[in-house]
């Protein structure tokens, strides 16, 4: 009986670590942007490739790469973080990318409207959390 206890308890801790222990997360948002009504692109290897990794506050939580990164010319933007205590949010990516970190601004030109899963936020500049499989629109001035 007491060796049935003992694996019981062992049993009990063993599961009661493997929910504590914090995985972090892979997301997945996507962020497009228009320019005079064409597509602008999102370029690859944000936050992988040091051109395109210029704000490094946030290496911390990353994984050898930015955590907040882009693979390929797609707008998704990969939130491969080791926490899931902490939001991440657009502003930071945008700083990661060597944007203004206030997002007003893509390679110079003025955002001029912003939309979350199809909801028109308040002002082009708001922040955003970034949310699994959220769809970004920003829209630039010519």
């Amino acid at each position: 009986m007491l060796v049935l206890s003992l694996i019981a308890l062992a049993v009990i801790g063993v599961a009661f670590a493997a929910a504590s222990y914090d995985r972090g997360v892979h997301w997945h948002p996507n962020l497009s942007i228009t320019r005079n009504g064409s597509p602008y692109t999102v370029p690859a290897d944000i936050g992988i490739v040091s051109s395109l990794w210029k704000d490094h506050s946030l290496d911390q939580y990353g994984i050898g790469m930015a955590p907040l990164h882009t693979h390929d010319t797609s707008g998704t933007i990969h939130v491969e973080v080791n926490t899931s205590h902490r939001d991440f949010t657009l502003h930071e990516f945008l700083a990661i990318w060597g944007q203004p970190s206030d997002g007003s601004a893509i390679d110079g030109h003025p955002v001029t409207s912003l939309t979350v899963d199809g909801v028109q936020q308040a002002s082009p500049t708001s922040d955003v959390v970034l949310k699994d499989g959220q769809k970004i629109v920003m829209t630039l001035s010519p």
